[in-house]
């Protein structure tokens, strides 16, 4: 299976992406951590979600995260000029502490029952609230892998990568911005 310099070398040559120290990409990631996590806050907090019988902030900030994640690597992959930076710093950190799958865990053990443990030491062997908590979690992986999956899709489709490969976007004459 060919790499992405074999794949580079094959459309031209090696592109030379822009870099930065590692020392600075730390601290953009961090930053962009930051933003990240605040975003998700401000968006959260009109919902009262600890109060709530299914967590849809939860839900609806993480799949908005997963789609806007899978845009970027779409774009990522055709675009080749693309700075080499732009992945880990706005999908690592800007995007990564926006969606968290913590928030997903804490969210449906929240929205269920706060004693959800500790019923765990009485009679039922399976918690009442345990199914709803499994149905949120199969709901979020799968809304959160479309939407990751759609992004990708309508990443790659912005500079007319619609195939398998689509080489002949990322290095013809149409395919660099």
């Amino acid at each position: 299976m060919p790499t992405t310099e074999d794949r580079a070398a094959d459309a031209g040559g090696p592109q030379r992406r822009e870099g930065l120290p590692l020392l600075k990409l730390l601290v953009w990631i961090a930053a962009a951590g930051a933003a990240g996590s605040v975003l998700r806050l401000v968006i959260g907090v009109p919902f009262e979600e600890h109060f709530m019988k299914f967590p849809w902030a939860t839900l609806l900030i993480n799949t908005l995260g997963s789609a806007a994640l899978g845009l970027l690597v779409g774009v990522a992959h055709v675009w080749r000029s693309l700075p080499s930076w732009t992945v880990p710093v706005l999908g690592t950190g800007l995007l990564g502490s926006f969606t968290t799958f913590s928030a997903v865990m804490v969210a449906a053990v929240a929205s269920q029952q706060r004693d959800l443990f500790a019923q765990t030491a009485g009679d039922d062997v399976i918690p009442p609230g345990l199914w709803e908590i499994l149905a949120y979690v199969g709901v979020s992986v799968l809304f959160c892998t479309a939407a990751a999956a759609a992004g990708v899709t309508v990443g790659r489709a912005i500079f007319g990568c619609t195939g398998l490969d689509c080489e002949h976007a990322a290095g013809g004459a149409g395919g660099q911005p």
